[in-house]
C-alpha cells in the first residue's frame, strides 16, 4: 500500500474516505427506502454490502498506520492522517446503523415498518438525517469548513423531528400499539445517532483544516 510520497498517501486517504462516506450514504438511502416501502431485496443488498464497508475502513486504517510509521508526519499532515483513522471508524459505525435499519426492513417485508400515521413524519425525519450524511460526505471530500459548520444547525432540525415522533407515539393519534411504538423508537434512535455521527465527522474535518475546534471559530 505504500506510496512514493507523504502527499500521495494523504491524497489516497482522502479519496478512500470520500469513497467510504459515499458508500455509507448510499447504504442509508437504500435502507430507508426498504424500510418505508417494504422492499425486501433492497434491504438484503444493504446487509450484503456491509462487509465491503468494513473492508474499506480496514484499508484506510492500514494505510494511515503505514503512513505514520514510514513518514512520521507532523502538524497538519499528522492531524489529517490521525483524523482519517478516526473518521473511518465513525463511518463504519454509520454503516452498521444502516445495516440495522435494513434488518428491521427485512423482518417486516413486504410491509412497511413505519405505521401509516407516522409515515409522513418519519419520511421527513429520515430524509433530514440522510441529507446530513450526504453533506458530511461532501465535507470529507472537499474540506469545506463553511459546509461543515452548517451540520450543527441541520442536527437541531433532526432533533426537533425526533421529538415530534415521540410526541406522536405518546399522543391520542397513536393507535398502533406498544410493539409498533418500540420498533419506531429504536429506528428513530438509529437516525438520531447517524445525524450525531455526521456532526462529529464535520467537526473533525474543521479541526484538521483549521487546527481549531468549531466553537472557537468566528464565522
Amino acid at each position: 500500500m505504500r506510496r512514493e510520497t507523504l502527499e500521495e498517501n494523504i491524497a489516497s486517504l482522502q479519496a478512500m474516505l470520500g469513497e467510504l462516506a459515499e458508500s455509507v450514504a448510499a447504504a442509508f438511502r437504500s435502507a430507508t427506502t426498504a424500510l418505508l416501502d417494504g422492499r425486501l431485496r433492497m434491504a438484503e443488498r444493504v446487509i450484503e454490502g456491509d462487509p465491503a464497508i468494513d473492508d474499506l475502513r480496514a484499508r484506510i486504517e492500514a494505510l494511515a498506520t503505514e503512513t505514520i510509521t514510514i513518514f512520521a508526519p507532523v502538524g497538519p499532515d499528522m492531524r489529517t492522517v490521525v483524523a482519517a483513522i478516526q473518521s473511518a471508524h465513525e463511518l463504519e459505525r454509520m454503516g452498521d446503523l444502516a445495516q440495522h435499519v435494513a434488518e428491521a426492513a427485512r423482518r417486516r417485508a413486504p410491509h412497511s415498518v413505519v405505521p401509516a400515521v407516522a409515515h409522513e413524519l418519519f419520511t421527513e425525519f429520515s430524509g433530514a438525517a440522510i441529507a446530513m450524511v450526504a453533506k458530511s460526505a461532501a465535507v470529507l471530500r472537499t474540506r469545506n469548513v463553511i459546509l461543515a459548520l452548517e451540520l450543527e444547525g441541520d442536527d437541531d432540525r433532526v432533533d426537533a423531528l425526533h421529538a415530534e415522533l415521540f410526541a406522536l407515539m405518546f399522543g391520542e393519534r397513536w393507535t398502533c400499539g406498544i410493539p409498533a411504538a418500540v420498533d419506531l423508537t429504536l429506528l428513530a434512535r438509529f437516525y438520531e445517532r447517524i445525524a450525531d455521527h455526521a456532526v462529529a465527522l464535520a467537526e473533525r474535518t474543521v479541526f484538521v483544516v483549521t487546527g481549531r475546534h468549531p466553537e472557537a471559530l468566528q464565522l
